[in-house]
C-alpha cells in the first residue's frame, strides 16, 4: 500500500503541477546531508529537501529486486517513466511524511516542477557481514575460509565446518580476564590448533562432525558420559557417524549507500537545469537483517 501511495504522488504531480503564472526563484541548493528513503522492490524513493523545506529533489527507481542485501554498484538510466528525478518548489514547508504517505497529500502544493528523463543514477551499496562470534574480522582474516564452505571466516558462524558454532569453541568464560576470546581459545586435545579451527577437537581420530550419533547436525547434544560432556570433547568415546553436510548458517548484515546523479537535465517547459554530477547523499544502515544459508559440502 505504501508503495502505491508515493507512486500516485509522482503520477499526480507529473501531470498536474504548474506555476500559476508566478515568478519563481530557483535556488537548487541542497545540503549534503538529510537524504531520506522509503519504498521497496518496484518503487524505491530517495528524496531530500533544502534547508528551508520548500524545495525537494527526489529519485524514483522502479527496480524490482531487493537492493540492499549485498555490496554492489548499480547504474540506472533515467527514462522519465519508471526511473525519474523530480525537482519541485512548494508553496509551503514540506516534510518526510509528504513523500511516503499512503494517501497522496493535498498540501503543500507544488508550484513548479522540473523532470529529468535522461541521465544516470548511480547507487553504491556497501554491505558488511558479521557472524556475532565476538571475533574481530581482521583477526579472523578477511580472505580466510578455513573449511572451504564458501563463507569467509569473518561471517561464518562455524569457521572449521565441524557443525559446532565458533562462539562455543572460544574462551567464552573470559578465563584470563582480557575480554579477548582469541588469547586463550579452547584447545581440548592440546595439539596447538584451537578448537574453533580444529576438525577433531578431542584428538580421538574421529572428526568432530562425525561424533553426532543422532544425526541432527549438532554434535553438542550427543553425550555418552555426562561427567565429561559431549562426545566430540571426550577422547574416550570414539563413535563415528559419517555426516558430510553442514547445518544451516546464520549471519547478520548491514548496508550503507551513496547515491549520485550524473549528466542529467531537469526540464520545465523551456527552462532547463543542467548538472554533470549531483551527490544526493548517503544513508548509513539503510537496511540491517539476518541471512541464512546452508553451505554446500565440498569434500
Amino acid at each position: 500500500m505504501k508503495k502505491l501511495g508515493f507512486l500516485a504522488i509522482f503520477a499526480t504531480f507529473f501531470f498536474t503541477s504548474c506555476d500559476d503564472g508566478e515568478i519563481i526563484t530557483t535556488s537548487f541548493d541542497f545540503p549534503e546531508t538529510n537524504l531520506q528513503f522509503c519504498g521497496g522492490p518496484g518503487g524505491y524513493l530517495f528524496y531530500k529537501t533544502n534547508d528551508a523545506g520548500t524545495e525537494s529533489i527526489s529519485l524514483l527507481l522502479g527496480n524490482a529486486n531487493e537492493l540492499f542485501q549485498s555490496s554492489d554498484t548499480l547504474a540506472t538510466t533515467l527514462n522519465g517513466t519508471s526511473n525519474i528525478v523530480n525537482y519541485r518548489i512548494y508553496n509551503d514547508v514540506v516534510d518526510g511524511t509528504y513523500f511516503c504517505s499512503e494517501v497522496p497529500p493535498t498540501t503543500p502544493q507544488v508550484v513548479t516542477e522540473y523532470i529529468a528523463s535522461s541521465g544516470t543514477a548511480v547507487l553504491y551499496i556497501n554491505t558488511t557481514l558479521f557472524d556475532n562470534d565476538n571475533l574481530d574480522e581482521n583477526e579472523e582474516g578477511l580472505t580466510t575460509d578455513t573449511d572451504n564452505d564458501g563463507l569467509l571466516n569473518y561471517y561464518d558462524f562455524d569457521d572449521d565446518g565441524d557443525n559446532v558454532p565458533t562462539i562455543l569453541e572460544l574462551d567464552t568464560e573470559n578465563a584470563d580476564g582480557d575480554n579477548n576470546p582469541l588469547t586463550n581459545p579452547k584447545d581440548t586435545d592440546n595439539d596447538g590448533i584451537p578448537d574453533y579451527l580444529d576438525e577433531d577437537d578431542d584428538g580421538d581420530g574421529i572428526l568432530t562432525r562425525y561424533e553426532d550419533a543422532d544425526g541432527d547436525l549438532d554434535p553438542t547434544n550427543d553425550i555418552t558420559d555426562p561427567a565429561v560432556g559431549a562426545d566430540y570433547l571426550n577422547p574416550a568415546v570414539a563413535n563415528s557417524n559419517p555426516i558430510d553436510e553442514y547445518r544451516e548458517h546464520e549471519f547478520n548484515y548491514t548496508s550503507d549507500i551513496i547515491l549520485i546523479l550524473e549528466n542529467f537535465i531537469l526540464i520545465n517547459g523551456e527552462e532547463e537545469i543542467n548538472r554533470e554530477r549531483f551527490p544526493m547523499g548517503t544513508i548509513d544502515a539503510i537496511e540491517t537483517g539476518v541471512q541464512t544459508v546452508v553451505p554446500v559440502f565440498v569434500d
